[in-house]
């Protein structure tokens, strides 16, 4: 299973076709434009979430995988989608777009996902992928102050490892976080 995880920067509409040459079974796409606004169908299906038709998180399937959206899914993790995927087999898939939380600085962007993570901890006792955009690095979690409940991207590691879930870059790279020396986002200029 190919799984591809593209912070699109908007109007995924216009650059989807660079990515699908890379042939994703599963796309995550966090700030995409609500599929309504796309003129192709290029997928198989897909699954949004978000407040803004401009700007939300999507996740879209390709060669027959079928997915829906976990039961466990709580609105109130704003941009972290628990998701149940088939084919010839069932795994769970976590997205997630962290992001800033305006109404409550502790929750933003790794707060977020660290709550959000312990509420759905349930799906760790079934194979599970987490995959997204976390928009943090371990070099930040000493500049924010950890408040209780609001984790820093070490306690999610930390969470994560309990059940054996880590990071693909980091296993293949051999690199501990933090002290990634290739780049793992590159921007359009």
């Amino acid at each position: 299973m190919r799984i591809i995880t593209w912070n699109c920067n908007m109007a995924f509409r216009k650059k989807y076709e660079q990515i699908l040459p890379y042939e994703p079974d599963l796309l995550i796409v966090p700030e995409c434009e609500h599929p309504d606004k796309f003129k192709n169908k290029f997928y198989n299906d897909v699954l949004w979430i978000g407040d803004n038709k401009n700007k939300g998180l999507a996740v879209f399937s390709f060669n027959d995988f079928e997915f829906a959206i976990h039961e466990s899914y709580c609105e109130s993790y704003r941009y972290v989608l628990p998701v149940k995927v088939h084919k010839d087999r069932e795994i769970n898939l976590i997205a997630v777009w962290s992001q800033n939380n305006k109404e409550d600085p502790r929750r933003r962007y790794i707060g977020e996902v660290w709550q959000s993570l312990n509420f759905y901890k349930t799906m760790f006792k079934s194979p599970t992928i987490v995959a997204g955009d976390f928009n943090w690095n371990v070099i930040w979690d000493s500049e924010h102050p950890k408040y209780p409940l609001h984790g820093t991207l070490t306690d999610v590691i930390n969470l994560l490892n309990q059940f054996e879930i880590s990071s693909m870059y980091h296993a293949l790279t051999k690199v501990k976080f933090g002290t990634e020396r290739s780049y793992t986002i590159f921007q359009e200029k």
